[in-house]
């Protein structure tokens, strides 16, 4: 094999894997002596015959790329592997070790519990998606459309009632060292858009039903 384990504590001491796994100790190296892995990337991770010849260096590779392209650009993520990769090696290895290999069935559960929770009112109340519902276009002809500025996909008119009502509040920001004064004038802004806002739906509701 050629990976290596170099003791950081002693001077040219380096150790095969079967040496290490077995505890060797050299002259004054000792088995819980620090270790450096020397090899270049080059040994596999799962074993030769399930990888697929895939090396550690390739393995590191291959889980930077998921993180910087997300799952399925895999044409991305074989060129950032290397030449050597297609796209569907990429994909087969990854789905076959990283989803449904051990790793796969440690990291991933079985099921996902259902963490939603419906916090809606009942139709028509406060929080009711009724409500954000927009109403059925109006049965009107291209040239009446054009006519009244309606858009009727959008349920809207090209100019609304006071244009400009958004500029009472465009401007507005709430400062830590804001006083009172300034406090209640920016209050008054809101309060007078809202009425704005009430008093164009109303405008509009009165359009649809004459």
């Amino acid at each position: 094999s050629s990976l290596r384990f170099r003791c950081t504590e002693c001077t040219d001491v380096e150790l095969c894997p079967e040496c290490f796994s077995a505890g060797a100790e050299i002259g004054p190296h000792r088995r819980w002596h620090g270790y450096q892995l020397v090899d270049g990337g080059r040994f596999t991770l799962w074993g030769a015959e399930a990888e697929g010849g895939w090396s550690s260096r390739e393995e590191q590779l291959l889980l930077d790329a998921i993180e910087q392209f997300g799952f399925g650009n895999w044409e991305d993520m074989a060129t950032h592997v290397g030449a050597s990769r297609t796209p569907q090696e990429v994909m087969e290895h990854y789905v076959s070790m990283y989803i449904h290999g051990n790793l796969g069935k440690a990291c991933i559960p079985d099921s996902i519990p259902n963490r939603v929770t419906d916090h809606t009112c009942p139709s028509g109340g406060p929080l009711s998606p009724s409500l954000t519902m927009p109403l059925p276009p109006l049965d009107i002809s291209v040239a009446e459309q054009q006519q009244l500025g309606y858009m009727p996909l959008r349920d809207d008119y090209e100019i609304e009632y006071d244009q400009d009502a958004e500029t009472l509040i465009s401007g507005l920001s709430v400062n830590y060292d804001d006083d009172d004064v300034e406090i209640e004038l920016k209050r008054a802004h809101v309060d007078m858009y809202v009425r704005k806002l009430k008093e164009r739906q109303r405008r509009k509701n009165i359009a649809r039903d004459y």
